[in-house]
């Protein structure tokens, strides 16, 4: 889990046509969310270790890769993929960037 916020907003769209596509998702000093991130592992089951992947590596990627750079931030400021592009910041773009 972890939260953060953003503002949906497409600098290839008019203010009007903001409003009308992301409504009060697009207010100025945006909204906040507290996300919910569902991972699946798939592979053999080694032999040795009776385990698809190492669970206590899989919690400092998540933390690596996912929290420290997501959680309690705003992702359209703090977030460079989205800060530095014209790249909306809706779930499906960060769970792309996430991926």
């Amino acid at each position: 889990r972890f939260s953060a916020c953003h503002r949906l907003h497409s600098t290839a769209l008019s203010a009007a046509d903001n409003e009308r596509v992301y409504g009060k998702c697009n207010h100025a000093s945006g909204h906040g969310h507290n996300y919910v991130l569902w991972v699946t592992l798939r592979g053999p089951v080694d032999a040795t270790t009776g385990m698809v992947y190492d669970l206590a590596a899989l919690k400092r990627v998540i933390k690596t890769h996912v929290l420290d750079k997501l959680d309690h931030r705003n992702i359209d400021v703090d977030v460079a993929e989205f800060r530095d592009t014209p790249l909306v910041s809706t779930t499906e773009n960060v769970t792309v960037y996430i991926w």
